[in-house]
């Protein structure tokens, strides 16, 4: 796998090559409308709970429509890449807008019993984008760039996101215009990828998941990746309908949710620079804590009835995006050490398994404690989850506490060691 990339590396320069615009102009046009569908995906993904919960549809099923497209993207993720490496990138970014546009307008014409559908295969569609996209900043970036490309594209997509949340919170998320505006964005995005004249990378050949390998090597990153997806599934798909379903108007709604990825935004960089410095299973262990913390705490005022209910509830839910969501990025760089950086591509594969598995159970479950417990058992799920995930933490590092070597407690594997899979996304 690995000689592809040093022919490309290392050819002084092609024909093909010349014909090539910049890889500046290549990388700003997928990007670019990579951020047009993130804006897209978010409105989709912020009102249909909206419109769930003010409709009065049982908790249950908001959480049965959000798992419906977890699920759709954890199939999409093994499904699509060979129909890529049929048609292209170009083609397939074009097929997937195309399709989330459509389904998107399909939602204001279904019963809502019917959402679910339209959901699960708009996730088969978003995987298909998240593969071209991120195969093709791979494929353009240089060697020496790519961690900070990718770096810069996740900051910027966050950023997208948080916008496009808060820009929901200003337009009439009862009218049918919302659904409108989302499909034209989901088509716009396809404007800077047609005009490009870049070629998609080569694909290279699928290799088969190997879940057990990772489970040896690395049991702390398989528990940390499931508690993300776990975690995050919620927050996505189910917080925006709690916050209508404890009295919040729509508006404080989204800003809820918005809370919850600007707290992520604002830790990632912190978590990630201790996870390089420190034990990852200890920064996993501290941010499972907080969030337990944060619950417990959320759960008092709830209580006790503070006159600054809503500045705590904002607050409060912005450290446990901040304590859960950044996690995946930990847990993938405690994988990387134990079973190699050499692997990435197979590695990365079978961490998105985890963490979609756990966002397509993670819905389902929440709500189900909403549906026993009211709204507030939203909480009772975070603590509880949370809670478990630092329990096994703490007994992974009784059982192999930290080392002052930093190889020492990461085995390499034998050269027959099957990768694990493609990186979808």
């Amino acid at each position: 796998m690995k000689q592809p990339e040093t022919k490309s590396d290392t050819k002084p320069e092609t024909k093909s090559e010349r014909s090539q615009p910049g890889t500046a102009a290549a990388l700003s046009a997928i990007v670019t409308g990579a951020l047009i569908l993130q804006m897209a995906s978010t409105i989709v993904h912020t009102v249909v709970p909206l419109r769930l919960a003010l409709e009065k549809q049982p908790p249950l099923l908001i959480g049965i429509v959000g798992s419906a497209y977890a699920v759709g993207f954890l199939i999409g993720c093994f499904a699509i890449p060979s129909l890529i490496r049929r048609i292209g990138h170009i083609r397939g970014f074009a097929v997937f807008a195309a399709l989330q546009a459509a389904l998107t307008l399909s939602l204001p014409l279904l019963p809502v019993e019917w959402w679910s559908l339209s959901r699960f295969i708009m996730g088969v569609a978003a995987a298909g984008h998240g593969i071209c996209i991120e195969s093709w900043i791979s494929g353009q970036a240089r060697s020496s760039h790519r961690g900070r490309i990718f770096g810069l594209y996740q900051i910027m997509n966050r950023i997208a996101l948080i916008a496009s949340q808060v820009a929901v919170g200003y337009a009439a998320v009862l009218s049918q215009n919302i659904f409108l505006i989302a499909s034209a964005a989901f088509s716009i995005a396809l404007i800077p990828v047609g005009l490009t004249r870049a070629r998609g990378p080569e694909s290279a050949s699928l290799v088969s998941v190997k879940l057990s390998t990772l489970w040896l090597h690395a049991p702390a990153a398989v528990i940390g990746c499931l508690f993300v997806g776990l975690m995050s599934g919620p927050l996505t798909n189910v917080a925006p309908a709690y916050g209508i379903l404890i009295g919040l108007d729509q508006a404080s709604a989204i800003l809820l949710t918005a809370a919850i990825q600007i707290g992520a935004l604002i830790l990632q960089w912190p978590i990630g620079f201790l996870a390089d410095r420190l034990d990852s299973r200890i920064i996993m262990l501290g941010a499972a804590t907080t969030v337990v913390l944060a619950v417990a705490t959320l759960g008092g005022v709830l209580l006790v009835g503070s006159s600054h209910y809503r500045l705590w509830l904002f607050g409060l839910f912005a450290v446990i995006g901040g304590g859960s969501v950044p996690l995946y990025t930990v847990a993938v760089t405690h994988a990387y050490l134990r079973l190699g950086q050499e692997r990435a591509v197979g590695l990365s594969a079978g961490l998105l398994f985890l963490w979609g598995t756990g966002a397509a159970i993670g819905p389902v479950a929440a709500t189900g404690f909403m549906q026993a417990f009211g709204p507030q058992g939203l909480l009772a799920y975070i603590g509880v989850l949370s809670a478990g995930t630092a329990a096994y933490l703490v007994m992974r590092l009784m059982k192999k506490p930290p080392s002052t070597d930093p190889n020492a407690d990461y085995p390499t594997l034998p050269p027959s060691m099957p990768d694990i899979g493609p990186r979808p996304r």
